[in-house]
């Protein structure tokens, strides 16, 4: 698939100028992201853009984020995307990115209520058009640098029919009098609040909700060494210590002898690990 790469600041401003300059005012747009799947925590990896002519890709990683803003934050750019919620909260969480100007697709998808409600199932029963699903992709490391064209290829499958999706769909749900609830849900995806409680982070592992308060002030500590180390040995926190295995450290400090660390944390880190989870649960 051909497309325009764009690695630095200049280039980004550059195309942006150019687009301007042209009068145009929307793209298909997508992300591709790392979350604590191959490395520690979460960071934007790669930005996909079909504007009706040129396919682009963005590396972020070469790119300061105030000029991603230009981009992202651009009010008069109108963005058609599908299921941005995920993309949205990422995006403000990590990098205080807020995506302006957005149409959801995938709202129709439950209003029109396809059987198949994933992106390439619609593009298939809309358009004929059967993009292969590549599995590998679906867990792929967006890190890792060259990117394969056929990496490049799976991202770009995801914008490059999006807008032509968006005139069946518009169209579709304007015959059906499904124009207006369609608005509604965009304008209520647009004006949500991503910001992350600080708790949230501990309240989606499954279990703390139902400890006591005193062992959820271990399960507390005990999760943030986790995360100390994981960012430390640039890793998955769940590589570290399992998060079943918090549930069980805050219940039982005795397990704290059980834990099975991965190969890759070395014996002195261990023990540094160990002793300041030790210290933690006799001081709570």
């Amino acid at each position: 698939m051909n497309y325009i790469k764009i690695e630095s600041k200049t280039a980004l401003r550059s195309y942006l100028q150019k687009f301007e300059d042209k009068g145009l005012h929307i793209i298909a747009l997508d992300i591709e992201a790392e979350s604590n799947l191959h490395a520690y925590g979460e960071k934007l990896c790669l930005t996909q853009i079909f504007d009706g002519v040129n396919n682009i890709i963005i590396d972020p990683f070469k790119i300061d984020t105030y000029t991603l803003k230009l981009l992202f934050e651009n009010a008069n750019v109108l963005k058609v995307m599908y299921d941005a919620g995920s993309d949205l909260s990422l995006l403000k969480n990590t990098a205080d990115i807020e995506i302006k100007s957005i149409l959801d697709l995938r709202p129709a998808a439950e209003l029109l209520n396809y059987d198949k409600k994933d992106l390439h199932s619609v593009i298939a029963f809309e358009l004929g058009i059967f993009l292969k699903k590549k599995r590998r992709y679906q867990t792929h490391n967006w890190t890792s640098r060259p990117l394969s064209e056929q990496a490049v290829d799976y991202a770009l499958n995801d914008v490059t029919h999006l807008l032509t999706l968006k005139d069946v769909i518009l169209a579709k749900l304007y015959a059906k009098k499904l124009f207006e609830p369609f608005l509604l849900k965009n304008l209520q995806i647009q004006n949500k609040d991503y910001t992350r409680d600080p708790e949230d982070k501990y309240r989606k592992i499954d279990g703390y909700g139902r400890l006591r308060d005193d062992k959820k002030a271990v399960f507390r500590k005990v999760f943030d060494i986790r995360e100390k180390y994981a960012k430390r040995c640039n890793m998955p926190p769940h590589n570290l210590i399992h998060k079943a295995d918090i549930i069980t450290i805050a219940t039982d400090p005795k397990f704290l002898g059980n834990i099975r660390f991965s190969k890759r944390v070395g014996t002195d880190l261990i023990q540094d690990i160990l002793h300041e989870l030790r210290t933690a649960v006799e001081t709570v």
